[in-house]
């Protein structure tokens, strides 16, 4: 590290720009009917959102360190029953399991969106519909750690971001029955942090697509390597991404500039192989108007995004199954006597439980 250069950018000014929730949140969950329901708000007014082409679920990922509010987006034709979808606990253990080997594997491929600072799932919804329907994927979007509804109540931090995405990709898995090879690790801005780090720890994945990257937080500031205090340190990262990975950046961003993208590129290729990386530079793209230009799914970029869709991953070695099955969180649901389980875990009912049942009918279950 070049002598003093750390000194240069103050820790308390990347800290002021790094994490910055929007307050209020763009969103809120409502629990009703035994699940949780999303409401975008547009200039103060909660919205009722409707499609006839998707079916969006919402859950909350908690426990003591994390709570990851996420949205589901399928195509109705990829969308499980309401019954086998959201099947609690509270059941017969014959019908349960009968439920649980009867649930298909999805066939459509599966974003996990990592959004940009100064974002959450209120305004990230409409990019990840639109996505949806014109490449036919289906998307999770969800919200850091302290950020959107958990705003105020949670510390951030760039190894949260980490523990949330690795969180989410479980529960893609374990919970909503998505393979390892049909996920696609989508970051924007500061969320090509997260979705980098991850792909690194699972080569299994479909692809990495990083829009609008940063190099890392305090390059982002000024060239340099900044050594241990740099966080999302990206283009030190990114040779080890053994997954296909397309780079996309806009020509005139003012925010976040290209030359981010080109030294990811240009770091990746000193080490690897030119086949697995696409590098597009998308001409008269701005920051925040270069979604509008993925979109249209007709252009040359569209071509790159269908292609990148396409193409799925090799899967999980033993490893990388260990790991996620480690870090699966269950969703949260209010009350006392009823969550949520894993319908891909064993399910198992202690003895003593099993004596309490009611009437031979009922009984609470927990999962391995």
């Amino acid at each position: 590290m070049k002598k003093g250069l750390s000194n240069l950018i103050p820790n308390s000014l990347v800290k002021k720009y790094s994490f910055r929730p929007p307050n209020p949140p763009q969103y809120t969950f409502e629990f009703r009917d035994g699940k949780y329901q999303f409401y975008p708000i547009i200039k103060g007014v909660k919205k009722q959102i409707f499609s006839y082409y998707l079916l969006i679920n919402s859950y909350i990922l908690k426990n003591d360190q994390l709570y990851v509010p996420l949205i589901h987006i399928q195509g109705l034709q990829n969308a499980k029953s309401e019954k086998s979808q959201s099947k609690e606990c509270l059941v017969d253990l014959k019908s349960f399991q009968q439920e649980t080997e009867k649930q298909p594997q999805r066939y459509r491929m599966l974003i996990i969106f990592s959004h940009a600072n100064a974002s959450d799932l209120g305004d990230v919804y409409f990019f990840a519909e639109r996505i949806s329907i014109e490449y036919g994927v289906d998307i999770i979007a969800y919200d850091y750690t302290g950020y959107g509804i958990g705003f105020g109540q949670y510390k951030i931090s760039e190894q949260q971001t980490y523990e949330d995405l690795q969180s989410v990709l479980s529960f893609a898995i374990n919970r909503l029955n998505y393979s390892l090879n049909q996920i696609i690790l989508w970051g924007f801005s500061l969320g090509s942090g997260p979705a980098t780090e991850i792909a690194t720890r699972f080569g299994g994945l479909a692809g990495l697509i990083l829009q609008a990257p940063i190099a890392s937080i305090y390059n982002w500031f000024g060239e340099g390597d900044y050594g241990e205090q740099d966080i999302y340190v990206n283009y030190k990262k990114i040779q080890y991404v053994r997954s296909n990975i397309l780079i996309i950046h806009g020509d005139s961003d003012k925010i976040v500039g290209h030359e981010q993208s080109e030294k990811l590129y240009n770091k990746y290729l000193q080490h690897n192989a030119r086949g697995k990386i696409q590098f597009a530079l998308v001409k008269g793209a701005g920051h925040n108007d270069l979604q509008f230009h993925i979109e249209k799914g007709d252009n040359q970029l569209g071509v790159q995004i269908h292609n990148m869709l396409r193409q799925r991953g090799v899967g999980f070695n033993e490893k990388e199954y260990t790991l996620l099955n480690l870090c699966y969180v269950k969703e949260h649901i209010p009350g006392q006597y009823m969550y949520q389980c894993n319908s891909l875990k064993k399910f198992t009912c202690s003895d003593e439980l099993q004596r309490k049942k009611a009437g031979g009918l009922f009984f609470l279950c927990t999962c391995d």
